[in-house]
């Protein structure tokens, strides 16, 4: 299970906050495009197009409290730590048909509902993954990004 994503270790185990107060307004379009860009990047297993639009402070969460991995309950610090777990994400799990269930924009945050056959490439096991994602914006960059899904499901692919 230790393959699922390791942390860098500065990070790991310490809880940070972005500044979520932005200096004016992002349009609900630009959000939907980032999210949407964010996405088909990571499809294609483009780690630069995956973190392009991250602000330099940003946090990544995967609540996965409760699963026995500190990786999966810990806050990721900064771009460099996120870039590395999106990384290690990218290179151990696989998307296949993605969709987007629901996306819902109330000022500076995104709510995105998708669902995806998923897989876990060292055991080769899928399954069918709804996740719910809680995005904040800043300034036009994603500053705190948080991820949740059916981690009892996750577990199992990577057992």
């Amino acid at each position: 299970m230790s393959d699922i994503l390791v942390m860098h270790p500065s990070v790991a185990g310490h809880s940070c906050a972005a500044t979520t107060t932005g200096r004016g307004m992002i349009s609900r379009a630009h959000m939907e495009q980032t999210i949407r860009s964010l996405y088909a990047a990571r499809i294609r297993g483009d780690l630069d197009g995956t973190v392009k639009d991250l602000a330099e402070d940003a946090v990544f969460v995967l609540n996965g409290r409760g699963t026995g991995v500190p990786a999966m309950s810990q806050d990721c610090c900064g771009k460099a730590a996120v870039r590395e777990a999106i990384g290690q994400l990218i290179d151990h799990w696989r998307f296949a048909d993605w969709k987007e269930t629901s996306l819902m924009v109330d000022g500076h945050k995104l709510a995105l509902a998708w669902t995806a056959q998923v897989t876990f490439v060292p055991t080769n096991k899928s399954a069918t993954i709804d996740v719910v994602d809680m995005i904040t914006f800043r300034d036009g960059k994603i500053v705190d990004f948080r991820q949740s899904t059916d981690t009892a499901m996750v577990m199992s692919l990577a057992s």
